[in-house]
């Protein structure tokens, strides 16, 4: 063999491999998951104390992997993901595909239902970032998980408005709108767009009785609308105690904000 191509396979042989295959980088994260599931599963058995593993040491590891892959792979932010998906992984793609919002149910509650989230965001036009929001310190709430993404324009600042479901009993939820945006690069998570009698606001939400809109066939209940020809968001009205009826309260986006409409 002649010492040229010697050299040549050498050199293919030594260099590093850029990158993992979005079918490989699913199926990691798959097995991942998919633990969650088996240790919360099995967290109630007799003998789940002499377990070598557990369901938060599941969270974390996932979480990890997902960050890390978020951050680094710019090909996830627009990939399918039906895998996970079909795991229970709930991925909310922003219509221009600048922002992506996983979430997942980290099985550490009963009726109350604790979920996580991993933001993934395009920093320039070849590179990503990911980042999960602290919680403040000794909090304690649920959270939610985000099912679509909503996108309005302000000037040259696109706001992006993420659409969380909150599960806190088998009969009390909690729906709500919050509002993000991309500056410099970064995720800012406090952009306030939504004008109420108290201020301008970075959430809309309301808590609502699941079992008086159980019979809708949609899962997740979509509760609030966003129609983006009329830039209109809409929202149910709710009678004490949590009984969602078939009024609605619009908000109508005015180039600037969203303001209250009249009845």
């Amino acid at each position: 063999m002649r010492p040229s191509l010697v050299l040549l396979l050498m050199l293919l042989l030594a260099a590093p491999s850029f990158g993992k295959s979005l079918a490989s980088i699913e199926q990691d994260l798959l097995q991942d998951l998919k633990r969650i599931h088996y240790w919360a599963d099995y967290e109630n058995a007799p003998d789940h104390l002499s377990l070598p593993d557990s369901v938060e040491r599941a969270n974390e590891r996932f979480r990890r992997k997902l960050l890390h892959y978020a951050a680094t792979e710019p090909a996830t932010l627009t990939a399918e993901f039906r895998l996970l998906r079909a795991e229970h992984l709930t991925i909310a793609t922003a219509p221009d595909q600048q922002l992506r919002i996983y979430s997942w149910d980290t099985r550490t509650g009963g009726t109350m239902h604790f979920f996580a989230n991993v933001y993934q965001f395009r920093r320039g036009p070849a590179t990503v970032g990911a980042r999960c929001l602290p919680l403040p310190a000794g909090h304690t709430e649920p959270g939610g998980f985000y099912s679509e993404l909503f996108a309005v324009r302000k000037g040259a600042q696109t706001y992006y408005l993420g659409l969380a479901h909150g599960i806190h009993s088998s009969r009390d939820c909690y729906q709500q709108v919050k509002v993000f945006t991309i500056e410099a690069g970064q995720l800012n998570p406090d952009a306030r767009l939504i004008r109420t009698a108290s201020g301008l606001k970075n959430t809309l939400g309301f808590a609502y009785d699941f079992f008086s809109v159980a019979d809708r066939p949609e899962r997740p209940v979509r509760l609030i609308t966003y129609d983006a020809a009329t830039r209109r968001l809409q929202l149910p009205v709710v009678w004490a105690g949590g009984k969602v009826t078939t009024g609605r309260i619009s908000y109508q986006f005015t180039s600037t904000e969203f303001v209250k409409l009249n009845p």
